[in-house]
């Protein structure tokens, strides 16, 4: 059995959305035949079959958007099954999101702020062994600067 997955088709892409399905359930298929087409936000392309077999399942329905990586149908023969693909999808939608598959609320994002600061800033509080978070937190600056460090270590 071979997994039809979404290829990184460019190395800006992200994610595609299923246009249209060429090839139905249970049609015999070849490989390199067009089975579906897939659009981008730059461009329309077509997925090509990895195996020779009959088409066993679709899992992205069209209009479905759907990250690179992402398993959208089976191909093999009647009556062969991968129970592995609901895990695997889950876990690609997961990294696709920013989450990790045991927590999905916390995004790296909400984990860590960055901290605006200037270059030289950022050498003086490294040099001074200072954390740009506080300084930012008790002189309520939007950038730290060399002046808003100053300020800090007059606290």
């Amino acid at each position: 059995m071979t997994r039809i997955i979404i290829p990184q088709l460019d190395a800006n892409l992200v994610d595609v959305t299923i246009t249209a399905w060429r090839k139905s359930v249970g049609e015999s298929i070849i490989q390199g035949e067009t089975i579906a087409e897939l659009t981008t936000d730059k461009a329309v392309y077509e997925l090509e079959a990895p195996a020779d077999g009959e088409l066993l399942a679709v899992i992205a329905d069209v209009k479905s958007v759907v990250p690179t990586g992402y398993i959208v149908g089976l191909i093999g023969t009647s009556g062969e099954e991968d129970p592995d693909i609901e895990a695997d999808n889950e876990n690609c939608m997961a990294a696709y999101r920013g989450e990790s598959a045991n927590s999905p609320s916390t995004s790296k994002r909400e984990r860590k702020e960055r901290i605006r600061a200037t270059p030289k800033a950022r050498r003086l509080a490294k040099k001074n062994g200072l954390d740009l978070a506080e300084i930012k937190e008790k002189t309520g600056v939007e950038v730290v600067d060399e002046a808003a460090i100053k300020q800090f270590m007059k606290l």
